[in-house]
Order: structure tokens, then sequence, then C-alpha cells
């Protein structure tokens, strides 16, 4: 690993429970964000913002070298990370944009809307239970169309 960047970490609104199993997806994105800045960028700063509004607003964005377009669009050969937060993001209905260049470093802004990430909304199983409800075309009770 290259080495820590000094790092700068803010939130921003008040903290929000979250659904558990989405909130371990965006760690895993973040994270990986995070490691992927640390061990490849060669930056001097990273900075890391959470923003709790109407949506999750996870932001990671480094001074450093930036990618290679192909790499940005692709992935590297024999790698999975970029690849990875991208279906995380899909799986949990997120929005995942990842910009870089050799004059900018990388950002990683990713958002999580707020109907899919924070309790006291329905949860996810009730959602697709809906979902597959209306798509099928009816109600259902104990398991089976009525």
């Amino acid at each position: 690993m290259q080495g820590f960047p000094e790092t700068v970490f803010e939130v921003d609104g008040k903290a929000t429970d979250m659904h558990p199993i989405v909130r371990d997806e965006i760690y895993r994105i973040g994270y990986e964000a995070i490691r992927n800045a640390c061990q490849h960028s060669k930056a001097n700063l990273l900075q890391v913002n959470l923003t709790y509004s109407a949506d999750l607003l996870l932001s990671i964005s480094d001074n450093g070298a930036g990618m290679a377009p192909d790499v940005l669009t692709g992935g590297k050969a024999g790698h999975f990370g970029l690849q990875g937060m991208r279906e995380r993001a899909s799986r949990i209905g997120s929005e995942l944009n990842i910009a870089s260049s050799e004059a900018s470093g990388t950002r990683i802004d990713l958002r999580v809307p707020g109907p899919v990430i924070f309790n006291g909304t329905k949860p996810l199983w009730l959602t697709l239970y809906t979902r597959i409800k209306r798509m099928l075309g009816g109600p259902y009770r104990n398991g089976g169309p009525n």
C-alpha cells in the first residue's frame, strides 16, 4: 500500500438510522474508494463527505494522479474494485458517478435514495414484495394469489 494521505472527513445533516443491508453496501463502496485512493492515487489529500438529506450522499475525492480513461470505464484487468462498486450501487438502487483526470484526481459520488436507505420507510423486503405483487397483477394473501 502506498500510504495514507491527509484525510478530511465531514458529516452534514442529522445522522439517521439506515437499513442495515443497504448501509453495508454503502460501507463497502466507500471502503473500496478509500482503499483505491490510498493504494493507487499518489494523492496527498483525501476528502470524504457524508450528507444526510432527503437522500444519503457519499462523496470521496482525492487530488492524486487520476485514472486512465480505459481503467475508468472498464476497470483494471484482473481487478474488480470499480466493477464491484458499480454493481453494489445498482443493487441498492443508487446512482454512482466516478470522474477522474490527471489534473484533478478522482471523485466518487454515491446518491442513495432516502426511501431505500432510511429506516422509518418501508422495509426493503416489503418494497420488493409490493413491486412483485404489482408486476404479477394482484393482491396476495398467505403466500399465494387470491
